[in-house]
């Protein structure tokens, strides 16, 4: 890929990423086990763009929690950084973390600040000389929190698929809980409210056809996602990410 060293490349691009569904008890907490390694030789800055969701990871020598952004973020990462990621399941990080996703957006914040019980934890990973020794230590002791954690918010994880597969809109979950409920209960648990949620999920919705091989011209895309047109997808996925929808496209495709 032919990226100008001055232009951020996605995170997505940027070394080797990987990502798999969350099973057995680790999926009561979190939905996707995931993993990131940078080349030793890397130069330039990532952006990560936003997806309505929170996650732990490990890194940097500790635990931190990722809020939710409102739009891309471009982390600062050492050549050769490794990372170990847990994304949270939609309405479950805001009754483990005992923190309204609000007070988090935007943020990067070690755990041990959140919560007195992991530096434990923490003295255990960073002894863990073999990556795939860390990896296990570190999805074992989410397991054990996810079997301990209490039933996910079932309402706002209908939320987050309905709007993430473009079949509700917000003006219907307001029916359904009430505009001041929605809007309190969203910004709890996804960090804004649900029409910022719509669009960035509606976002998500792009990349995903953009990956396909078949996928078709901006124009047939921005309509399947579920935008008014190109212009609207242009104007709206460079306010959410910095690039337009050409550059990701050339990016993920390359």
């Amino acid at each position: 890929m032919n990226t100008p060293k001055d232009t951020p490349i996605l995170s997505m691009r940027a070394g080797t990423y990987r990502e798999r569904p969350a099973h057995g008890t680790l999926s009561r907490l979190f939905c996707r086990v995931w993993s990131h390694r940078l080349p030793q030789e890397f130069e330039g800055q990532i952006a990560v763009v936003p997806d309505g969701c929170c996650d732990l990871i490990w890194a940097g020598g500790q635990l931190m929690v990722i809020g939710p952004d409102r739009t891309a973020a471009f982390p600062a990462l050492a050549p050769g950084e490794s990372i170990l990621g847990l994304r949270f399941r939609p309405g479950t990080a805001l009754h483990w973390l005992d923190v309204p996703l609000r007070e988090l957006v935007g943020q990067a914040v070690p755990l041990r600040e959140l919560r007195d019980d992991v530096r434990a934890m923490e003295d255990r990973l960073a002894e863990a000389n073999c990556p795939i020794v860390r990896r296990r230590l570190f999805d074992a002791w989410a397991a054990g929190e996810a079997s301990l954690a209490a039933e996910p918010q079932n309402a706002m994880g209908m939320l987050f698929d309905g709007l993430g597969s473009g079949v509700l809109h917000g003006s219907l979950a307001t029916q359904a809980l009430g505009e001041r409920t929605l809007r309190r209960q969203s910004h709890d648990h996804f960090g804004y409210g649900p029409k910022t949620l719509e669009r960035i999920l509606r976002l998500q919705r792009f990349l995903r056809m953009v990956r396909q091989p078949a996928s078709g011209n901006l124009a047939i895309l921005a309509l399947e996602a579920g935008y008014a047109d190109q212009a609207h997808m242009t104007r709206d996925v460079k306010e959410l990410t910095t690039f337009t929808p050409w550059e990701i496209r050339r990016q993920i495709c390359s």
